[in-house]
């Protein structure tokens, strides 16, 4: 089969490939949102949708980091070198860590949390790239919608990462802040659902670490919690930690 860059000939047109950290960040972007804002959603979708997403807030934090300081980008900075960055021949810094930079040296606001998600999506992606993802479609775009939130508000805010006035990026961040909308009307709709529950049990409500919605509810003689959002069972080091942080809040709404 030829494709549209043979030419009759059969050779092939030289192409120079040119892809610019920031539009390569919005590329990801774009196609995680639009595999979330199909007519219909399927594994697949989510499969593409975690993978993408994660690919573009790699390449967007550490895109970030490099403005200000390239040697930010390696896994130790105090062993960084010119030639090894030119070459890319190096070991970058993982994405929690790139979130911590951000936040450590360049004084960006990034909250508990932006790294609690990041650090949620992260482990999809790496369950699905090697071992294979079995997870709630629901939690996904939950937890997709704060990322993509959170990298379109501090991210590509203009103080921080200064958009080209191109066509292409202004296309993909339109497209992008229109799938983050349609994904957060899907939350607030299930949300809607399952308001009264949630009402009834206000006072048993938890965090849900899957999803991140406040909407597990408590069951302290069982030592675990079900999330009425995406049917998540949270237990053991989970809950604990959960109950741990709605105490916390209980103080700090105290004071």
């Amino acid at each position: 089969m030829r494709t549209a860059d043979e030419n009759t000939s059969g050779k092939r047109n030289e192409q120079q490939l040119e892809f610019p950290p920031l539009a390569n960040a919005l590329d990801y972007l774009e196609s995680a949102t639009r595999h979330l804002t199909g007519p219909k959603v399927t594994p697949r979708d989510v499969k593409y949708a975690v993978l993408h997403l994660h690919a573009g807030t790699e390449v967007l934090l550490k895109a970030t980091l490099a403005k200000e300081d390239w040697r930010l980008v390696f896994d130790d900075p105090a062993r960084a070198t010119w030639d090894r960055y030119e070459s890319c021949d190096f070991r970058s810094c993982t994405v929690v860590d790139a979130l911590v930079r951000l936040r450590d040296n360049l004084k960006i606001s990034v909250t508990g949390d932006d790294i609690k998600a990041v650090r949620a999506l992260t482990q999809d992606r790496n369950s699905l790239q090697h071992f294979g993802l079995t997870h709630n479609a629901a939690a996904v775009e939950a937890r997709a919608a704060t990322v993509v939130n959170f990298l379109l508000t501090t991210i590509l805010s203009d103080d921080v990462f200064d958009v080209d006035d191109r066509d292409e990026e202004r296309s993909s961040l339109f497209h992008i802040r229109r799938g983050l909308s349609e994904i957060n009307v899907f939350v607030k709709q299930r949300m809607d659902r399952i308001a009264p529950q949630l009402a009834a049990a206000k006072d048993k409500l938890l965090y849900c670490s899957s999803c991140g919605n406040r909407a597990a509810i408590d069951e302290p003689d069982q030592q675990r919690a079900r999330c009425l959002y995406c049917d998540y069972l949270m237990d053991g080091g989970d809950y604990s930690l959960e109950v741990k942080y709605r105490a916390f809040l209980k103080v700090e709404d105290a004071e």
